[in-house]
């Protein structure tokens, strides 16, 4: 089969990018390839039976074990859920607010693979983070990421149910809890469900249980000045800002993803006279 027509075939299911990926994953071609050699004879059938498996409903991920965020590899595992695009939109949010006035201390609750933590940590080289999970499996798994992208030093991780095992503060608090609904979950699609765990898609009956959690210990982990960034679920901004005044806490800002949807909100502690 030609690559050209490889690709052709790739896209007619994929996006450009995954058409690319896999093309680079099974056939170590590039980009460049794909545009200056398109009549290049390849041996086209196990980019076709990834075709075949992801039209099934298996995400790539999960076909490789692996996925690209903020444009770094990470390792999935079964315990973790696969990083998403919409997720970088808290990468860009932190380090807008950041840009000027790094934080120096860094804590992810929920941690999964590591990978915005770690993205964080790439962004600010003099930080240091702690990424917090329950499974086991994500703690080995953003283990093994730390490492392959070069912050391991930089980075300690702890099992504990949210932050009850916390015993520190920090300048900055990032968290993607799980916030589907249970009534929802069920209904999700088959790549989701079939294949993301459970526990890092249902947030409770009203979506919102594991924000009231963190929230309830959130003053305690916060250093002065400190702020917390949460992603969101698409129609979830009043539920949880209203959440967050409830606990003393002020929404400043919510952030778009790339769909126009609100994905992130920035929180920072009341003090008891309303100020921030």
């Amino acid at each position: 089969m030609q690559l050209g027509a490889l690709y052709k075939a790739l896209r007619e299911s994929l996006s450009e990018s995954d058409a690319r990926y896999v093309i680079r994953k099974r056939l170590q071609l590039s980009q460049t390839d794909i545009i200056s050699r398109p009549e290049q004879e390849v041996n086209a059938s196990e980019a076709l039976n990834d075709l075949e498996a992801v039209q099934s409903g298996v995400p790539l991920a999960r076909i490789y074990g692996e996925a690209e965020f903020w444009s770094l590899p990470f390792k999935v595992s079964e315990g973790t859920l696969e990083p998403r695009q919409d997720t970088e939109t808290l990468i860009e949010a932190v380090i807008n607010r950041y840009k000027d006035a790094p934080p120096k201390t860094i804590l992810d609750l929920g941690t999964g693979t590591g990978c915005i933590l770690i993205a964080l940590l790439r962004e600010f080289p003099d930080a240091k983070g702690v990424g917090v999970d329950m499974s086991i499996d994500s703690i080995t798994t953003a283990k093994q990421n730390a490492k392959q992208n070069g912050v391991e030093n930089r980075i300690r991780f702890i099992q504990s149910d949210w932050a009850e095992s916390i015993a520190e503060s920090f300048d900055l608090v990032v968290s993607n809890p799980p916030y589907i609904c249970e009534s929802v979950v069920k209904n999700l699609d088959e790549s989701v469900k079939d294949h993301d765990p459970i526990l890092a898609l249902d947030g409770g009956m009203d979506g919102l249980q594991a924000y009231k959690k963190i929230f309830s210990e959130l003053f305690s982990i916060l250093n002065l000045g400190g702020r917390a960034f949460f992603e969101i679920g698409f129609d979830q901004s009043e539920s949880v800002m209203r959440l967050s005044r409830e606990s003393r806490f002020l929404p400043v800002r919510t952030y778009a993803d790339l769909a126009g949807h609100t994905r992130v909100i920035e929180v920072v502690p009341q003090n008891p006279n309303g100020d921030k």
